[in-house]
Formats: C-alpha cells, sequence, structure tokens
C-alpha cells in the first residue's frame, strides 16, 4: 500500500518503519513539527494516490482529518487519543460507508489480549464483593493525555462488568473513595514507559494483573496489520474486529 501517515512522534516513527520493512510505501508524512515531514497538514491533495491513512497525531483536528479522508475516499486507521468525547459525530460523518475506518485505544495485539483477560477476571470478581478493585498505569513523559485511552477501556471493562462499581475517578482523591467507585491512577515519567495494572484486593489475598510493553513496536505492528487487514474494506471497525474478539 501507499500510506500517508499523519503524526511523526515516537509512535509514527516506528510506525513509518514497520510500515517499510513489511513492504509498504510511506509516500506522504503530514506533521506540523517535524521537518522530515512531506506535508504540515493532511489535504485532499495530499491524498492522491494513497491507499490507506495512518493517524497517530495529536487529538486536535480529528474530526476535520476523518472528514478529509472520508471526502478523498480513502481509509483510515486511527490510533490518535484523547477524542473519544466525540465518537458520535465520528459516526455520523462515517454513516456513509464511503471509506473503512478502523480505531482502537491502543494497536498492540498484547494489550487487546489483556483487555479479553481483564474482562474475564472481572467477571468472575462480580460474584464476590470481598474483592475491591483498582487500576494504575505508567506512560512516558511526553504522552500527551492522561489517563491514557487504554486506561479508560479498562475502567469501561471493570463497570460493565462488575455491578457494584458504577463510577472510575481518574484524578487525585483528596477524600475517601466511595464503595462504588474504582481509583485509576496515572503517572508519567521515563522515556519508554508503558504499563497497565489492574488489582483485585481482599483481606485475604490480592491478584494483580499486569501487561508492560518493552518498546513502541508492539504497538506499531499492530497497527500496521490492522491496516492491512483494512484494506479493500469499508465501514466503521474496531481491534475486536480485526482480531476477530
Amino acid at each position: 500500500m501507499n500510506i500517508a501517515l499523519i503524526g511523526l512522534g515516537g509512535m509514527g516513527q516506528v510506525v513509518r518503519r514497520i510500515a517499510l520493512e513489511r513492504g509498504h510505501n510511506v509516500p506522504v508524512v503530514a506533521d506540523t513539527e517535524n521537518e522530515e515531514a512531506t506535508h504540515a497538514e493532511l489535504s485532499a491533495e495530499a491524498l492522491n494516490g494513497v491507499d490507506m491513512v495512518i493517524d497517530f497525531a495529536r487529538a486536535d483536528g480529528v474530526l476535520e482529518r476523518i472528514q478529509t479522508c472520508n471526502d478523498a475516499g480513502v481509509s483510515m486507521v486511527m490510533g490518535t487519543t484523547g477524542w473519544y468525547d466525540n465518537l458520535d459525530q465520528v459516526r455520523n460523518v462515517l454513516s456513509g460507508d464511503n471509506i473503512g475506518f478502523l480505531w482502537s485505544s491502543n494497536f498492540s495485539i498484547g494489550v487487546n489480549l489483556y483487555f479479553q483477560i481483564v474482562q474475564r477476571a472481572a467477571e468472575l470478581m462480580n460474584d464476590f464483593d470481598e474483592y475491591d478493585v483498582w487500576g494504575h498505569e505508567i506512560h512516558h513523559f511526553r504522552k500527551a493525555d492522561s489517563p491514557s485511552g487504554t486506561a479508560k477501556t479498562l475502567g469501561k471493562i471493570l463497570l460493565d462488568n462488575i455491578e457494584r462499581k458504577t463510577a472510575v475517578v481518574e484524578e487525585k482523591l483528596d477524600r475517601k473513595r466511595e464503595p462504588n467507585e474504582i481509583h485509576f491512577s496515572s503517572l508519567r515519567g521515563g522515556a519508554v514507559n508503558f504499563r497497565h495494572e489492574i488489582g483485585f484486593d481482599s483481606e485475604a489475598d490480592t491478584i494483580q494483573i499486569t501487561h508492560s510493553a518493552r518498546s513502541r513496536d508492539g504497538y506499531a505492528l499492530g497497527a500496521v496489520k490492522a491496516a492491512e487487514w483494512l484494506y479493500g474494506r469499508k465501514g466503521y471497525f474496531e481491534m475486536s474486529d480485526f482480531l476477530n474478539f
């Protein structure tokens, strides 16, 4: 495929390397700050001859970029986080099935397997109210949003499957945490940190389920493989469709 890459930060650079290693071309790179970019902004002109867009840019302008791809008839893999409050607007833009669109809060295949493991654990814990639950994540200091999209996905999985929990608290707590709440904390530090942990704790014991990444490669490879799967398809998809969960 000829791939247009939006965003040439740390993740974008790894996506470009892996796409080239897998035999694709990356003739278009749009980034407002990186001098290696071929374009500052995504445009219809930039998409001429492009088969697929992979977006790992900032959340600002996501709706405009999706609209541009939809108008140009170019399918899109969305790896940018922090825009999910606009998901209904995105669905409206894509309602005509003009392109294929696939998004995920995390493209790592390992993380998506982790989601399934956490979901099953939460289903089991629903019947045992002696266990409390909490979440924690660590990301590198360059991470632009907090909590991450991955943390939000994990929080939703827990709420969907543990009936006694009805709210996730993401900010610092200067009060007693309520029984119906899950506190999901976030830490930012280090050059390459990707770690998520879910804990189930009783007076008798603690169960912890952790995913740690050694590099960005797993995330980038998942995004490129998702783009390969999306090529030729039309409609709205999520990572579970690609992985057939």
